[in-house]
């Protein structure tokens, strides 16, 4: 039994979202505050064996505020008509619950949180445990379909009010003036949520594949299908001697205790521990020292008593639980290490977070069921390790899930940990928005591109790249090379650009023919993405009239203005003109392409749009060497003035200055010169970025 979908409705960020799951091991990826755990506190309420009540944190922020606005008025003007408590009560239900003979649309309800379960199983697999389930006869189907639902009812919900009515009514009467106190109308409605919170109860039904036709089913049934674990993110390790739990020790001593040749053992050792003692007579000295030392102060004390206390003894009772308790208490995890004997503390979190994980597979392991869905959830297993851990110890798990045939969920923000899992196996939690977050599947995204040989095969040699740095990004900035991101990370550390500081900024290096293959992952994501390149025109265009007829070299510019100007080729003017409309901002808004524009001094360059942008000229315009050579010692620039040349442009200096284009941007940085020389096509870029 694998659980191979889950769609998400209304929990806290996810307001719709679905992602399917591998048969050995999904990988949950995503930045900070993307709703991983959220999503892993859900599964563990529904699946789990521990029971996490439903609170007003779990219902999406934009639907509470919404209900609380609405339904304000119907309790303002039940608790003002001064009707008793129970008239009161069902009056308010009445409007905001229909019952069970009213259409759903009469009521004024939340959207219930809803989560819904695909489990697929093989052919010729036993099915016994979900055999009453099945909705679906058709042979080609191996499916089963659940809806597990979080929603009040009218009886619960009269309930709720009913326990909190006191305190609701105590917040109305103290709003004097409705409308004018509006932090007591806020106090009020945070109330009301409170109590409809409280009111919700869970569900379950199972349904046909369209999640129609539901009968109900007892969610604590429902829980039953699964063998679930999980390890939670803030699992407690020890690297200290001192305040010791000794977590490695206890999670050894529990997988051996699976082990019949451990149990064996500790049935037969109380019988082995009692006959020394009784050889050595120890129970007989405990019991004549206890009844010597205490027969004094007991008879003294009985005499309150009648006298009938008896003789108070000490005895030994060394029972199989005794003595299991012993070995706990005595055994420890170690380290051997050529020779040497190392305690539990001796090789760091990091080491030990490993084992810690390693030992709670092994016994998950022993306890699966074939009948059930087995599924092991480990939030965040790089905890503590340094990169090249990680990546080794996200390979090894994914091989051991594998061979042990276990299905996994494993959350993460490591980049090592995506680069260790194929892409097919990867789910992306990203913010949507202030409060909203979507899982991006990643087994659709490749399924997407399997058409395309070439696309496919790019994508599986650039997920080992920098795949990942775009996974957790909140910015993109494609770039050509070293120099742009040279240029950008200097400029992120002054005044007006500190927001990108701010913000995870994935630096990509492409080539100008591939950055077309980009486009499918920034429509999948929805990253914002800003597209670094040059404008890469005829070198022989010396006039602005050539220039402007001009062609374009750079297949990134020419691939990306065909998108909005099919089969067009594009000359430099109609780049320009491209540009001021605004046609190079690309796939609903969330790329743009920067490169030189107009205002650039008809620049083809990074470095030519600098030093244009700096000694106010046009790139094609010559000047004497000498006087290149007084700029340049003024300024403190590195930049090589052709030799052979009486009179030069800066064209000509780029040229010339080719393989020395990284010294040039360290003497730009260095001299406190990047804001001065910053060209006009990176800074409308950026501050689109930042937008």
């Amino acid at each position: 039994m694998i659980l191979k979908e889950i769609t998400i409705q209304n929990y806290r960020k996810f307001i719709n979202t679905t992602f399917s799951l591998d048969d050995d091991i999904t990988l949950l990826a995503g930045p900070n505050n993307s709703g991983k755990t959220s999503l892993i506190d859900l599964l563990c309420s529904i699946l789990g064996n521990s029971k996490i009540p439903y609170s007003v944190a779990n219902i999406p922020v934009t639907l509470a505020k919404a209900w609380c606005d609405q339904v304000y008025t119907i309790f303002s003007e039940s608790f003002s008509a001064g009707d008793e408590k129970e008239k009161t009560i069902s009056e308010i239900v009445k409007k905001i619950i229909p019952s069970e003979v009213e259409p759903l649309e009469s009521g004024i309800l939340i959207p219930p949180t809803s989560i819904k379960f695909r489990i697929d199983y093989s052919t010729g697999e036993d099915i016994r445990c979900f055999a009453d389930y099945i909705m679906d006869f058709d042979p080609d189907k191996h499916s089963f379909y659940f809806i597990y639902t979080f929603n009040p009812t009218a009886v619960s919900f009269g309930h709720a009010l009913e326990k909190d009515y006191d305190k609701l009514k105590s917040r109305y009467s103290k709003i004097e003036n409705p409308g004018t106190e509006t932090n007591k109308v806020e106090l009020l409605k945070e109330k009301i949520l409170c109590t409809y919170s409280s009111s919700i109860i869970e569900s379950c039904q199972f349904t046909d594949s369209s999640f129609e036709n539901e009968q109900n089913l007892e969610p604590s049934d429902f829980r039953k299908l699964f063998n679930f674990k999980n390890i939670y993110a803030g699992r407690p390790l020890d690297d200290q001697n001192i305040g010791r739990t000794k977590n490695l020790s206890k999670s050894m001593i529990g997988l051996a205790c699976l082990d019949e040749d451990w149990k064996s053992m500790i049935e037969d050792l109380p019988d082995k521990i009692l006959q020394p003692i009784e050889d050595l007579e120890i129970k007989k000295i405990v019991r004549k020292t206890s009844v010597d030392g205490l027969s004094e102060a007991i008879d003294e004390v009985s005499k309150a008593n009648g006298g009938n206390s008896g003789d108070m003894i000490l005895d030994m009772d060394i029972s199989e639980e005794a003595i299991s308790a012993l070995i706990n208490e005595i055994t420890n995890a170690k380290y051997q290490l050529e020779g040497y004997i190392l305690s539990e503390a001796s090789q760091g979190l990091g080491y030990s977070n490993m084992i810690f994980i390693l030992l709670q597979l092994e016994s998950y392991k022993r306890n699966i069921n074939p009948f059930l869905v087995n599924i092991f959830i480990i939030e965040e297993p790089e905890s503590h390790m340094h990169p090249q851990m990680q990546n080794v110890f996200a390979k090894y798990l994914r091989k051991y899930y594998q061979q042990k045939k276990i299905q996994g969920l494993i959350t993460t923000h490591s980049s090592e940990m995506v680069r260790a899992t194929d892409i097919k196996n990867l789910r992306v939690a990203r913010p949507d928005g202030s409060f909203d977050s979507k899982v991006y599947d990643f087994s659709s995204f490749k399924e997407s591109i399997s058409a395309d040989p070439i696309l496919n095969s790019f994508y599986d040699w650039f997920y080992e790249i920098g795949f990942s740095d775009i996974v957790f990004a909140d910015r993109v900035i494609l770039y050509e090379g070293d120099t742009e991101r040279m240029l950008i990370r200097k400029l992120a550390t002054l005044g007006q650009y500190t927001s990108l500081n701010q913000l995870y900024i994935a630096f990509v290096q492409v080539g100008g023919a591939y950055a077309l293959n980009y486009r499918k992952l920034i429509e999948f994501l929805k990253v914002k993405t800003l597209i670094l390149t040059d404008l890469d025109y005829e070198k022989a265009a010396n006039d602005e009239a050539s220039i402007k007829s001009a062609t374009t070299t750079n297949a990134t510019l020419n691939s990306f203005y065909s998108i909005t100007h099919p089969g067009a080729g594009p000359t430099v003017n109609d780049l320009y003109i491209w540009h001021e409309a605004k046609e190079n901002i690309l796939f609903d808004g969330y790329a743009y392409l920067a490169f030189q524009g107009k205002s650039d001094n008809f620049s083809r360059t990074l470095e030519e749009a600098m030093l244009t942008k700096k000694y106010g000229v046009k790139a094609y315009e010559k000047k004497p060497k000498e006087g290149w050579s007084k700029l340049r010692s003024d300024d403190g620039l590195i930049f090589t003035i052709p030799r052979d040349m009486h009179e030069c442009c800066i064209r000509d200096i780029v040229i010339h200055t080719s393989n020395g284009k990284t010294d040039f941007m360290y003497s730009v940085i260095l001299k406190n010169l990047v804001e001065a020389m910053l060209p006009n096509y990176i800074k409308e870029g950026l501050t689109w970025l930042m937008a």
